[in-house]
């Protein structure tokens, strides 16, 4: 223990002056060394994390010599001529300053993108830069200001509140970039809120033994905005009639779908029973950005939603029908590939549309691969590309040890029937609610071992770090992903907070899969340019970018994009093309099937470079005079 915390220092109050102590002046006395023992102690640590520090940063120049030596190889032999400290005339001092920031650049995260730029590449980064600067002007600017506490008034700008901002994203020529960008590989999606409400919505009004519940009777007004409601398909001996409306209701009772709707506008007179129904599925500002909101409060609000989205999604139908939209949508928003992330639980079965099952995790998968093949062959005939979709085997975290040990057996067998769809296992639901990872230590390493035994590889790819909370169980979830070698993290918000977790896996190849819009929505950060991941990304821990669940906070993975671009001032098209090969190289696929899709990725990169210069060309240049 250092002795400046040892507790050994005693303070001493001697009594000085006249004998009624009126003056008191304090001495220190005991066990504390001396303060030229301490201060020689102290300037030895700092000599030391001052070297520390100098090795870090010639090795930093060092990589620079390695991967551009024209420009670098110079100033990597004589790192000195940066003149740190000793230039006190203007020029050499605003020289020394450019070489900094040279350097900084020269050593950020999208650096090797930005050497290895073609000529397209750089006039298409530099339309970008000239859209963002009209964005500000032409829409952020131009836009009302926002009223707050004690009337101040608020100019609007990129990179505010994701959902304040949202109709004004949708007005910008960088969202509409961010649209059209070839994005690779789309890791970290849960598949039950993938797409807009509406989509299931509008199944479920065709399903006759679609059912609904409330926890609350909807009588008076307030009712609709407090009560959590729930769909589900029953068989007729599975249902509890009632009339959701009546202030006799029990909660959880049934009633018909078809009924309720029918019935709803005689109830209730501010929306329509469709976008009464859409907008209890999502997010919105006022309870996403409220003064006393928090994490825990936006999960469970959270929660609530994905309980009312689990019974729009689980019968045979909507599955099929969901997946196939999905898949569509995957192509609409340019993504070449995706990893998926069901729920397999034996509480989230599927139901046949007349609700007899339930149809179990095989079941699932079938319907998933059946889909996706037929997707893929409809593609190929038209002369289009997919680079398909793999399965991550997910079972919730509030389980026992014994009930995710079941899980990883399962998740092993399916891998074996299935060897090409599975791409890897995870634990999901709200991190601090949940068992740390700690706590299935055993069944881990005997998965891990199971596996090397079948010559099978499942790698974990972990939530973890999804946290505020430094120093608990749950922030220590990083410590048990890294020594369990997960291949990859989900969201990873706290890593930066641990320097040493951090390197390491930047040594072990971990990647971390960003959920920017997602973390902001759920309470971790108010903005995004307050996200840990320009932090990451400042120490080159590679990152891939993704929508977590887009139906419930309003986005897409373009959406995303546009975000990572906005909340960081010279972030530009080199961030962007490197997030994205991240993306495919952190994938779960074979080396063939890796190189197909980076190979069909490039080819639609120079599409949407010469895009960018058909379609912003001419504005750009304007913006510029």
């Amino acid at each position: 223990m250092s002795q400046l915390g040892s507790g050994s220092c005693q303070l001493e109050i001697a009594r000085r002056g006249n004998d009624n102590g009126a003056s008191k002046t304090p001495t220190m006395s005991g066990t504390c060394p001396s303060g030229t023992r301490l201060r020689r102690r102290l300037r030895a640590d700092g000599g030391e994390d001052i070297e520390a520090a100098q090795r870090a940063a010639d090795g930093h120049v060092r990589d620079l010599a390695a991967m551009d030596p024209a420009q670098w190889k110079a100033v990597a032999e004589h790192p000195d001529r940066l003149d740190l400290g000793n230039r006190l005339d203007r020029d050499g001092y605003l020289a020394t300053r450019a070489g900094i920031l040279r350097l900084e650049r020269g050593v950020g995260f999208d650096s090797r993108c930005r050497v290895r730029a073609t000529s397209l590449e750089q006039q298409a980064s530099s339309i970008i830069q000239a859209l963002r600067r009209r964005d500000e002007a032409r829409v952020y600017d131009c836009a009302e200001h926002r009223r707050g506490h004690a009337g101040q008034t608020h100019r609007r700008f990129a990179g505010d509140r994701f959902l304040s901002n949202l109709n004004l994203i949708h007005q910008t020529a960088l969202f509409d970039v961010a649209r059209h960008m070839p994005k690779g590989a789309h890791l970290h999606i849960h598949y039950n809120a993938c797409l807009p409400p509406r989509v299931l919505l509008d199944v479920a009004k065709g399903m006759d033994r679609m059912f609904v519940t409330s926890d609350l009777p909807l009588v008076a007004d307030g009712d609709f905005d407090k009560c959590e409601m729930q769909f589900s398909i029953l068989s007729p001996g599975r249902e509890t009639p009632g009339d959701l409306f009546s202030p006799g209701y029990q909660p959880r009772q049934t009633m018909r779908f078809a009924d309720f709707l029918t019935a709803f506008p005689r109830h209730y007179g501010r929306a329509t029973a469709d976008q009464w129904l859409a907008d209890k599925l999502m997010f919105h500002e006022e309870e996403t950005y409220g003064l006393l909101q928090t994490a825990a409060g936006a999960w469970e609000k959270f929660n609530g939603r994905t309980r009312m989205m689990k019974g729009l999604f689980n019968y045979e139908t909507a599955y099929r029908r969901y997946t196939r939209l999905f898949l569509e949508d995957l192509m609409r928003d340019n993504i070449q590939y995706a990893e998926i992330r069901p729920n397999f639980m034996t509480s989230n079965q599927l139901y046949r549309d007349d609700g007899s099952g339930p149809i179990d995790n095989w079941g699932i998968m079938r319907m998933i691969i059946d889909e996706v093949n037929k997707f893929q062959a409809d593609v190929a005939t038209q002369g289009r590309f997919f680079g398909g979709l793999k399965v991550i085997y997910c079972t919730p975290r509030v389980f026992s040890p014994r009930e995710v040990e079941v899980a990883l057996d399962e998740c092993l067998r399916f891998k074996k029937h299935w060897p090409e769809w599975i791409a890897g296992f995870d634990l999901l639901g709200e991190e601090a609610k949940g068992r740390p990872l700690k706590d299935f230590i055993d069944q881990l390493l005997a998965f891990k071992k199971n596996c090397a035994a079948e010559g099978l590889d499942i790698p974990f790819l972990f939530h973890c770090g999804e946290t505020l909370d430094t120093g608990t169980d749950t922030d220590e979830n990083l410590v048990d992903a890294l020594l369990l070698g997960s291949r990859r993290i989900g969201h990873g918000f706290a890593l930066a907070r641990h320097p040493y977790v951090m390197q390491q896996m930047k040594a072990h190849g971990v990647c971390v899969e960003l959920c920017p819009i997602s973390n902001e929505v759920l309470g971790l950060t108010p903005r995004v340019g307050g996200h840990a991941m320009y932090a990451l990304l400042a120490n080159n821990v590679h990152c891939t970018v993704s929508s977590d669940n887009g139906t419930i906070f309003r986005s897409t993975l373009s959406h995303d994009f546009y975000q990572v671009m906005v909340g960081k001032a010279d972030m530009d098209l080199y961030g962007w093309k490197q997030l994205v090969l991240w993306s495919i190289e952190h994938a779960c696929l074979t080396d063939g099937e890796k190189d197909k899709i980076l190979r069909q990725w490039e080819a639609e990169w120079e599409v949407f470079l010469a895009w960018v210069v058909e379609r912003y060309g001419a504005a750009a240049r304007d913006e510029a005079e």
